[in-house]
Parts: C-alpha cells; structure tokens; sequence
C-alpha cells in the first residue's frame, strides 16, 4: 500500500505539473501575439513616409508585412513545439493515470483471492494479499519484506533457483515456509512474470498446505485404527465362537452326555427306586443345563435390554460385573421420558459394557461411576463413565477400545469424548440421539 500511494501522489503532482504549463502556454501565446501587435505597429511607424506606393496599397504596409512573415513563421513554429510538448506530457499523464488504475483493479483483485499471493522483484516483496500476511503471521503490509527471511535455510536454495526463472521449471517446490513468529509450515507454490508500478515482478501464489498434511495424518491414522478394529474385530469374533464352542462342548456336551447315560441306566433299571434316582439326576442335569444355555444368551444379549430397555440392562450388568470385584460402583441412572431406538439402546450398552469391562481389567480403581441422564434441550441420551484408576500413562486415551466404543457411538449419529491424566483416573461421555441416525 505504501507503493501504491507514493504512486498516486506522484500522479497527482503530474497532473498540477500539467495544469500549470496549460496555464503557462495560454500566457506565452497570449504575450506573443501582443509582441507581434506592437511590433507590427512600430515598424509601421518608423518607415519612412517616402517609400513609394504599391498600387492601391503604401509602401510602408507592405514592407511591414515583408518584415512580419519571418517573425510570424517564427511564433508559429515555437508555438507548435510547445503544443506537441504539452500533448507528449498529457499523453504520459494519461498512461501514468492508467497504469495506476489497472495497479489499484490488480491490487483489489489480489485481495479477493483465498489463497496468499504476493509480488517479488529485487528479492524484495512489493505487495501482498491479506490472505498471504495473515499466512505469514503479519499484521499488515509485507512490502520491503526480504523473501529469503520467509523460506526455511535448508529450501532457500532450491526456492531462489525456481524464482528467478518460474517458466523453466514447471515443477514447483513445496518448501518449508517461515512465519514471522518463527513457526514453520509446507506451502504449494505457483508463479508467473507480471508488471507492477512499471517494474518486472514475480507473481507467487502460496496455499498453505498445514490443514491439508493434518486432514492427511489424521485420514492415515483412521485409516491404521480401522484396520486396527478390523482385525480386531475378527480377533473377538474368534475368540467368542472358541469359547462358545468350549462352552458347549465342555459344559453343555457333558451334561447331556450324563443325562443320555442316565437316560439309559433307567431304561435298564428294574428297581423303581433306582429307577426314580436316574429320572431325578436327569432332571437335576437339565435344570443346569437349562441355566448354564442362559447365561450363555444372555452373554450374547442381555434379555432385559428387550425386555425391560435400556436403564434395567445397565443396572443388572454393572451389578453383575462389579458385585464380586472390590471396585465400588456408583450407579446413577435417570429414568428416560422415552425409549431410544433399539441400535441406540444396543451402541449405548456396549459403550458402558466395554468401559466396565476395561475398568476392571486395567484401570486398578477402588470406585467407578456410571451415570445416564437425558440433555432434553439438545434431546440427547448422555451416558458417562468414570473412575479414579492409573489412567493412560501420557495422559492420552487411547487403544482397540477406545476405537470400538467411538466406532458404536459415531454408527448411530453420535460421539463420544475420553479424558485422562495419570494416576487421576479416566472419564468417558458418549452422546448419541434417541433415534439412530447415519454415521458422520
């Protein structure tokens, strides 16, 4: 902007530079004429009356006019020398006020732009966006800024290289830029050769390439958790068909082989008595068995999340997880206005299923808080789970169940938020709507 306004005072003195002269030839010309006059009348005057006639006209009259000719052609050629002086410096003021315009459009063009754009000449910036100030942590203008104090040391190099010829390598380089607070940052860089304020000037389109390398890191580092949950998922899925599978064949296998032998011992027994004691074992067996395929369901699905919903199925498993534990569970769960969606119900118990499970295993705490409420004014089921455990060693919640509790709340249009700090313990929220919503 500083440019820019030297400019237009520099125009506007031309232009009274102008004015003046106009006013200044006007007077000459004016002067001239009057010198011819006078001139013309003295030489008038001082003929000498004996000068013979010329037909109808005297003498003196045309010798004047013989005198006036030379001093007329004169006037004429001085006076045209100044009127093609004053048309050359019009015409310059003219280019100069054109020029100053098309800097001020290009000027309010850069302005515009999104991305931060400046111009270099000498290694020096002339003008930059706000856009590219913002970038590089200015306040205000960049002009008189060295370009070499915005480029790291070890790309100043290949930087200065690509600059002082953009056209001859059309691979532009993506070089560590400098802020002004010392901070660094990977921009992508495009530029051509352009005119500003009469001076030869690279044009350098900077995009600063910070969002887009952490959108990358964190797309890698989703993609790495997923894989992550896949495989573990498949891991979980094993290791339950193994254990329902020994479940089975340890347990419920041996039981209906005791009560098939049973079956045939009193089939082959004659006593009536004996007889009664075989039938009383078989039953004896199959009321275990019975219960021993319960507890294997209600592993698989709690009844009571169909049967009772939501705020029954937590009371009974945080009870059941806890009561032979010497962690001291807290339960506080509100009585809800309505009934989620029944994958909502199922996400918001696996959440609360996985982090007590983790707690009993990991954390080492002597007391864990469960807590289920209703934000009414966002209409939103809150559930929260605490405890007063080890925490995660750096302070950064993290791990396969972090992500599968996050994945259960985010497939129903949820969220879910984990704090820790060491040896404070560790607290989960998850949000999620009543009615299940697609994943975000």
């Amino acid at each position: 902007m500083g440019s820019a306004n030297t400019t237009i005072r520099t125009a506007r003195r031309q232009d009274k530079a102008l004015r003046r002269r106009f006013t200044a030839f006007a007077r000459r010309a004016s002067l001239a004429c009057l010198a011819m006059g006078l001139a013309w009348l003295s030489a008038w005057g001082l003929l000498p009356d004996a000068l013979p006639d010329a037909g109808p006209f005297d003498g003196r009259l045309v010798v004047a006019a013989l005198l006036l000719v030379p001093a007329t052609v004169l006037l004429g050629w001085w006076l045209r020398r100044q009127a093609d002086g004053l048309v050359r410096s019009h015409e310059r003021a003219l280019a100069g006020a054109r020029r100053i315009e098309r800097d001020r459009e290009f000027r309010e063009l850069m302005d515009l732009l999104p991305d931060g754009v400046m111009l270099v000449a000498a290694g020096r910036v002339r003008h930059a966006n706000a856009a590219c100030a913002a970038a590089f942590g200015h306040d205000g203008a960049m002009a008189g800024v060295e370009v070499g104090t915005l480029i790291a040391a070890d790309d100043a190099g290949a930087f200065g290289d690509w600059l002082d010829d953009p056209q001859r390598t059309p691979d532009a380089p993506s070089p560590c830029m400098v802020r002004r607070d010392g901070t660094r940052f990977r921009a992508s860089l495009t530029a051509s050769r352009t005119r500003y304020d009469d001076t030869d000037c690279i044009l350098v389109a900077v995009r600063d390439l910070s969002e887009v390398e952490r959108m990358r890191d964190e797309l890698a580092a989703g993609n790495a958790e997923l894989r992550a949950l896949a495989a573990r998922i498949f891991t979980v899925q094993e290791d339950e068909r193994r254990a329902i599978s020994r479940e089975l064949h340890d347990d419920i296998g041996q039981s209906v082989t005791a009560m098939k032998l049973a079956a045939g011992s009193a089939l082959a027994e004659a006593d009536a008595l004996r007889r009664r004691d075989d039938l009383e074992d078989i039953a004896m067996l199959a009321d275990a068995t019975i219960e021993r395929l319960r507890d294997i369901s209600v592993l698989l699905r709690p009844p009571q999340l169909d049967a009772l919903g939501l705020e029954a199925a937590l009371r009974w498993h945080a009870g059941r997880l806890l009561r032979n534990s010497a962690v001291r569970a807290e339960v506080e769960i509100a009585e809800l206005a309505s009934r989620p969606d029944r994958e909502v119900e199922q996400a918001c118990f696996r959440i609360a299923q996985e982090a007590l499970t983790n707690i009993v295993r990991h954390a080492r705490a002597s007391r864990v808080a469960l807590r289920l409420y209703a934000d009414t004014d966002a209409d939103m089921l809150c559930l929260q789970v605490s405890d007063d455990g080890v925490g995660f060693p750096d302070g950064t919640p993290k791990g396969l169940g972090l992500v599968i509790m996050r994945e259960r709340a985010q497939g129903v249009g949820g969220r879910l938020e984990a704090a820790s700090s060491p040896a404070r313990g560790t607290r989960i929220e998850a949000r999620l709507p009543y009615a299940a919503q697609a994943a975000r």
